[in-house]
């Protein structure tokens, strides 16, 4: 048997052969493919979605929690005075409950009251339960496809 020439066992300049260097040099590109397919959750990103589920825009609620009264007596403030008995942001745990009574999602208010439940269009009522107050009145809202409904939780202090 004899070589031809110019094809025998060649080394390439990374000390192998040529087809096992081909072989090396595609190494890191076969890593990223399997590092891309790893990171896209196998279908489950949301990159990836079917014809079936539609993307729905966002929309929810947002809203404060405020305590009220918070003085025994209300009066009405000087004119371009502010009104020291007004109600007071409070923390708060808001749970939302559908048309059925099933509950959607439970919030939590931060210091300043503040509140944003993410939900699908539809009839919700919040209900809140606020420390220092001796009830929280349920709020009913409707949210409007591809928006958020804007609303206020009053909370009772029981100051009369």
């Amino acid at each position: 048997m004899s070589e031809r020439p110019g094809r025998g066992n060649r080394t390439a300049t990374c000390g192998m052969s040529v087809r096992r260097c081909r072989l090396f040099a595609l190494a890191p590109l076969v890593v990223l493919v399997v590092l891309v397919a790893l990171t896209t959750g196998c279908g489950n990103s949301p990159a990836v979605r079917s014809s079936s589920s539609p993307t729905l825009p966002a929309s929810g609620v947002v809203g404060v929690v405020v305590l009220y009264p918070v003085c025994p007596v209300e009066s009405v403030p000087a004119e371009g005075g502010e009104n020291p008995c007004r109600a007071v942001p409070t923390e708060a745990t808001v749970r939302v409950r559908d048309a059925s009574d099933a509950l959607v999602a439970t919030v939590s208010s931060g210091h300043d009251g503040r509140f944003r439940a993410s939900l699908r269009p539809g009839t919700y009522v919040l209900e809140a339960t606020a420390p220092g107050s001796v009830g929280c009145h349920p709020i009913g809202v409707t949210v409007p496809p591809g928006t958020y409904a804007d609303v206020t939780v009053r909370c009772d202090t029981g100051i009369r």
